[in-house]
């Protein structure tokens, strides 16, 4: 009978922790997407108000609206993300893919991305292996690791090793230097990109581990499946 009281203080315990903190998420997410909001209705006013501006500032509003506008899309849909993987509601296009031309196709759109201040270094002993997956959400997934959660200029060498575990019938990925790892950078937003890899990967069959101190930079290591029917 006391072991059961214990049990069932400790699921307590878990369940007030959980909300406690999904509650603090809540209340940054909802700060983060006030900003952007704020902006593009500020902003909209100002340019259907405002008879006496000029062009130059009738452009910069434009583009900060324009700005504000991509980024609250994106808050939420990732938002929408989490819900449905942590859900288990997320519909996937699963198909064949062929890890090395996906590497190289990320590399480039990470370089595109970053008006090539990102420079990506391939290293692996893989030379072609098909696998199954949703192409769109693994990209989507890597591309985050590879290039600044937000506008940034600064010059940046980012290595990629990929390995294939066999026995485990896994390819394991380490990004040294990731942006997405580096506290600098680290923000709500942030957060549930991690939060968004981490259950897509696990939902293939693999891992996503986070090492921000790690002596070889900022280390981020995923596995996925490569034996998913």
């Amino acid at each position: 009978m006391q072991k059961e009281e214990q049990e069932v203080a400790r699921l307590n315990q878990i369940a007030e922790e959980a909300n406690e903190i999904k509650s603090r998420f809540l209340a940054n997410m909802s700060y983060n997407i006030r900003i952007p909001l704020n902006n593009v209705v500020g902003f909209s006013q100002l340019l259907s108000t405002d008879s006496e501006l000029s062009e130059s500032e009738k452009l910069e509003y434009s583009t900060i609206i324009r700005e504000n506008t991509t980024e609250l899309i994106q808050l939420v849909n990732d938002v929408l993300d989490l819900s449905r993987l942590e859900a288990q509601m997320m519909k996937f296009q699963i198909q064949d893919c062929e890890i090395r031309e996906m590497c190289n196709d990320l590399i480039y759109m990470a370089q595109m991305n970053s008006k090539e201040h990102i420079r990506i270094e391939l290293e692996t002993d893989v030379e072609s292996l098909w696998f199954k997956t949703d192409a769109n959400r693994f990209n989507q997934a890597v591309l985050s690791m590879l290039v600044y959660p937000v506008a940034q200029e600064a010059e940046r060498d980012i290595k990629i090793q990929l390995n294939k575990e066999e026995e485990k019938g896994l390819l394991v990925f380490h990004i040294t230097n990731s942006p997405l790892s580096d506290p600098a950078f680290a923000s709500q937003k942030v957060f549930v990109r991690h939060r968004i890899n981490q259950l897509l990967f696990e939902h293939f069959g693999g891992s996503y581990v986070v090492s921000p101190n790690s002596e070889d930079g900022y280390l981020i290591t995923f596995t996925i499946s490569f034996r998913i029917e």
